[in-house]
């Protein structure tokens, strides 16, 4: 091989070598952003849980005469 051969194949093993990472640094961003995505859902589950339990605590008798009444209607 000649030193133009040599030189052809060492830029072709550099880009090679540079996609190869870019790709690898790429799929990483990937995950971190799938990651990222699963913590928002968990979130707004988390939201979504609290608000329903305020909720039924709004809801809820919130003296003895409508606790009383409540379970005469059987809804406690």
């Amino acid at each position: 091989m000649n030193t133009a051969s040599l030189a052809i194949v060492g830029v072709m093993l550099l880009v090679g070598v540079a996609s190869a990472l870019g790709l690898y640094r790429a799929g990483g961003k990937s995950q971190k952003a799938d990651t990222a995505d699963q913590d928002v859902k968990d979130a707004q589950s988390q939201v979504a849980q609290q608000q329903a339990m305020d909720q039924r605590g709004a809801d809820a008798p919130q003296t003895v005469d409508e606790f009383l009444d409540a379970l005469d209607k059987g809804k406690a």
